[in-house]
């Protein structure tokens, strides 16, 4: 039973705040919005019609735990929609009115438009994430490779929901065991099956995963037992998701390799960080097992949400120096690693007598230039890192991201070490899109750029 799960905002309030978000099949109808439970009998809240649960019983418990402070909202966005219904509109009608349910492929109506003209709505069977309602063409149009790619973000979402149950954590995290004696640098790798291989310590894999981790080898397939072909395929879905968050480290290695950097302490600056880079601090000893001569990490992570509350004494929103664990073999060899906090904007951060400059700085996936504080809150943050001599490494989600970003940059004369491209080092695991681009997918850390002062 998925107890985890059921209880993940207890398990967050007791200090792990690495438990799954609401999964997109939850959302979209064939996942409980408690357990995370697949069912074909979803059962609706009456009220607002959104919310889905596999029982009575998950459907009690998510009201005292979360629906009840959502349902009369939910409600409310439903009389919207219903206000702005028409029989047909295009994808960049819908996308302006921002509509949040499932909704028909063809004529755009959503479930809850559809449910008020007692119409109903069929998924696609393979990828379960596209509908069309009883009025146009069955099944739902849409290409072969955005099923695939919605179906491999469900087999993710299923692996882990799993791995939370067994482990009480959602995101793998697999650092390469021992650190590195000598340096093998991630340029010269053709990509993350090389990495694991020839870089960490993976070598099990070859012959087993494909290359582009799609799927188990061939060979697998056809001689391998079901306990055999079992075992691997939670392998390669564990490495598969370890992406996610080993991109960050990864990244940040590539950018150091970019500008030559050499030393044996490294001091780095993540600007606009939110609870994904805490969740994911284990696997930033990753810098450390691939550099053999760096000796010290520091991170300061420095984002206004970062935390609820007071971080340092007296209402400081600078939480000091604080030391992070390390395996065995990098406390044996004295390397170390430490983190600072500043709850706040990175400019006013800049300002205080606890700032010290970093060796490099770092936003990931930031979308500074296009969210609602773009002038408020980023902008003073990007020209500060214009004017400075500190090399800035920048990721974002697409390729619209990178293009609108860089062109701002350039008008401001800021100096690109590093053009932006495609990230070798991206994670690999695809994540639905529902907003800027109809069956849209993205990816952490998908495109990157490094900037160095002006011209």
């Amino acid at each position: 039973m998925p107890e985890k799960c059921k209880n993940r905002e207890r398990i967050a309030n007791a200090g792990t705040p690495d438990i799954p978000f609401i999964p997109v099949g939850a959302i979209r109808g064939y996942l409980c919005f408690r357990c995370f439970t697949p069912s074909s009998n979803i059962l609706k809240c009456s009220a607002c019609k959104r919310a889905g649960y596999c029982s009575k019983a998950c459907q009690k418990l998510d009201w005292s735990i979360a629906h009840k402070n959502h349902c009369k909202i939910f409600k409310t966005i439903n009389e919207v929609e219903e206000q702005q219904y028409q029989r047909t509109r295009s994808w960049d009608e819908y996308r302006t009115y921002l509509l949040t349910t499932p909704y028909c492929a063809s004529c755009r109506r959503t479930a809850v438009q559809l449910a008020n003209r007692q119409l109903t709505l069929k998924r696609c069977e393979k990828c379960r994430l596209v509908f069309s309602c009883g009025d146009c063409p069955s099944p739902p149009a849409h290409s072969d490779a955005v099923c695939e790619g919605y179906r491999i973000h469900a087999n993710v979402e299923e692996f882990r929901i799993s791995f939370f149950e067994d482990t009480g954590k959602a995101s793998p995290v697999t650092c390469t065991q021992f650190p590195r004696k000598t340096r093998k640098l991630l340029m010269e790798a053709a990509g993350w099956y090389d990495y694991f291989v020839n870089i960490s310590d993976k070598p099990q894999i070859t012959d087993i995963i494909k290359p582009d981790f799609s799927g188990l080898a061939d060979v697998v397939m056809k001689v391998g037992t079901a306990k055999e072909m079992e075992d691997q395929e939670r392998m390669r879905m564990f490495l598969l998701c370890a992406t996610d968050n080993l991109t960050m480290p990864l990244t940040i290695v590539s950018a150091l390799e970019d500008g030559s950097w050499d030393q044996p302490a490294l001091h780095l600056h993540i600007v606009g960080a939110t609870t994904r880079e805490l969740v994911a601090l284990g696997n930033f000893e990753e810098i450390l097992h691939l550099v053999p001569g760096l000796r010290s990490l520091h991170i300061t992570a420095a984002g206004p949400g970062l935390a609820g509350g007071d971080l340092g004494q007296g209402g400081s929103p600078f939480l000091p120096k604080t030391s992070l664990d390390c395996c065995p073999a990098c406390k044996a060899d004295g390397r170390t690693r430490s983190i600072s906090i500043y709850q706040g904007l990175y400019h006013d951060f800049e300002k205080t007598s606890n700032y010290d400059k970093p060796d490099l700085t770092v936003l990931f996936n930031s979308g500074w230039i296009d969210g609602e504080d773009a002038e408020s809150d980023w902008a003073p943050t990007i020209q500060l890192l214009v004017n400075s001599d500190v090399p800035a490494l920048f990721t974002t989600y697409n390729e619209g991201e990178v293009q609108n970003e860089t062109r701002r940059l350039r008008e401001m004369g800021a100096k690109f070490l590093v053009e932006p491209g495609v990230n070798k080092w991206r994670g690999l695991v695809p994540a639905p899109e529902f907003i800027d681009e109809e069956y849209g997918m993205w990816y952490q850390n998908a495109y990157r750029y490094v900037i160095q002062g002006k011209e």
